[in-house]
């Protein structure tokens, strides 16, 4: 009985988080490329504004090829939203991880406890 309510509390604090990192991700992605959009009319292409932000939140720096509007884009954002870029790289760390954590913890439950 103990292992089965631990089971279902991790099963379900998991799932609630990956939910809460992928709203994250969403949410502060579409904030910046709203914001290049307001801060550069050219950008209004949610494409080339989704580049911008992918580039600047990125742990790889720019390509020394890069189109300018793509490296002033990320320039502006790295200076101007450091905290969200910040955010977006955290949300998008747990959006991978905690789907393989929930997997895991399934099969832990299914073969090693037996209670799926």
């Amino acid at each position: 009985m103990d292992k089965t309510v631990l089971f279902w509390g991790v099963i379900g604090a998991l799932g609630f988080a990956f939910a809460l990192a992928v709203q994250m991700r969403v949410i502060t992605a579409m904030v910046l490329r709203r914001a290049l959009k307001a801060w550069n009319t050219d950008l209004e292409d949610r494409v080339k504004a989704n580049s911008a932000v992918v580039w600047a939140a990125g742990a790889k720096p720019l390509p020394y090829d890069a189109k300018p509007w793509l490296q002033s884009a990320s320039a502006h954002l790295k200076k101007t939203y450091p905290n969200p870029l910040a955010h977006l790289r955290t949300a998008r760390r747990y959006s991978v991880i905690l789907p393989v954590l929930l997997i895991c913890v399934l099969a832990l439950g299914r073969f090693v406890w037996g209670i799926i």
